[in-house]
């Protein structure tokens, strides 16, 4: 009996140390999978957000952007390209790229539309951490050398109180809009050898009566995108306008774009599990001159584990 036990005894301890060691491989595996830059020369992985000006906890209110890093942070690939809205000025960009090199895989720069944008007037302690707004195109500089830019202001009514006029760039009125200066930049990726060109974009809002002119603001993206070419052309940011307003959704589509988020819901009015912003969804990621997408998602509250910003972020894998 002790030799027959003593047989059993080692017998589990060898069962046992097998199954521990595979998985410790397994989580090891899985851990270097949450760990990686993409090397793939047939699609990017692109995120786009308006972050609200990067809240610290002692204005969030809730919403807690950091949320979203330690979300990006958990999945398999790092993001090769990330628009963002309502950055506050180029020292804030520059603390971004460094904490997303610092945090992902990957290093990281970023192209500002505005290096130090005008006062918004606010006067609390923390200006609704909007005191200041642009936006910027933040991209892993290991895989693409940057080459080009361009910039342009979105468009309002003439008479922006009214919302009556021709459609005019919103110059600062009672407040600075340089969250409305738009940028696109073109680079070169050194993966696909492949130039992409990759703008984002902030129109203003109902407060001037901007969905009047959603359509000549698509309409100038798209003029911007031809002035850099590229093989992959990639307009995201906040629209402030919803797919069905002033015609600008179809416009984009007649010019050639593809939006993913209405490809997965399969409608241009998708249900309200993608809605970006309240009720709305007005945050998009559009792509011309691509191949299709895989793994495309609204990243909701759920995801993240709580609220990040007013608005929820989009991303795609987008093909060349």
């Amino acid at each position: 009996m002790p030799i027959r036990t003593s047989r059993i005894v080692r017998s589990v301890v060898a069962a046992l140390t097998t199954v521990l060691a595979t998985t410790v491989v397994g989580l090891t595996g899985a851990t270097a999978a949450q760990a990686a830059v993409n090397t793939s020369p047939n699609y990017l992985v692109v995120y786009n957000n308006n972050i609200e000006n990067w809240l610290p906890a002692s204005c969030a209110d809730g919403l807690i952007w950091d949320r979203l890093i330690t979300y990006i942070k958990a999945r398999p690939l790092s993001p090769d390209i990330f628009t963002v809205q309502q950055v506050s000025n180029q020292t804030q960009l520059n603390a971004l790229t460094q904490r997303l090199s610092d945090e992902l895989p990957g290093t990281y720069a970023g192209q500002i539309a505005i290096a130090d944008p005008g006062s918004m007037g606010y006067t609390s302690t923390c200006g609704k951490m909007k005191n200041q707004q642009t936006n910027a195109v933040v991209y892993r500089s290991d895989r693409f050398t940057y080459e080009a830019a361009t910039r342009w202001r979105s468009d309002a009514p003439e008479d922006y109180d009214a919302g009556t006029g021709p459609c005019r760039n919103l110059e600062p009125t009672r407040s600075s809009q340089d969250r409305v200066h738009n940028i696109a930049v073109r680079l070169h990726d050194r993966v696909a050898g492949q130039d992409v060109s990759v703008a984002s974009i902030h129109w203003p809002t109902d407060t001037w009566h901007a969905s009047e002119c959603a359509d000549e603001n698509i309409r100038e993206a798209d003029e911007a995108m031809d002035r850099l070419g590229g093989d992959l052309k990639i307009v995201a940011g906040d629209t402030n306008a919803e797919p069905d307003t002033a015609g600008w959704w179809n416009d984009g589509k007649g010019y050639g774009y593809r939006d993913p988020i209405a490809e997965k819901c399969g409608s241009r009015n998708c249900s309200s599990a993608y809605d970006t912003l309240n009720s709305r969804r007005i945050d998009f990621l559009l792509v011309k001159s691509g191949n299709g997408f895989s793994n495309v998602a609204t990243v909701t509250e759920t995801m993240t584990g709580g609220a990040y910003s007013d608005h929820r972020a989009v991303t795609a894998y987008v093909n060349y």
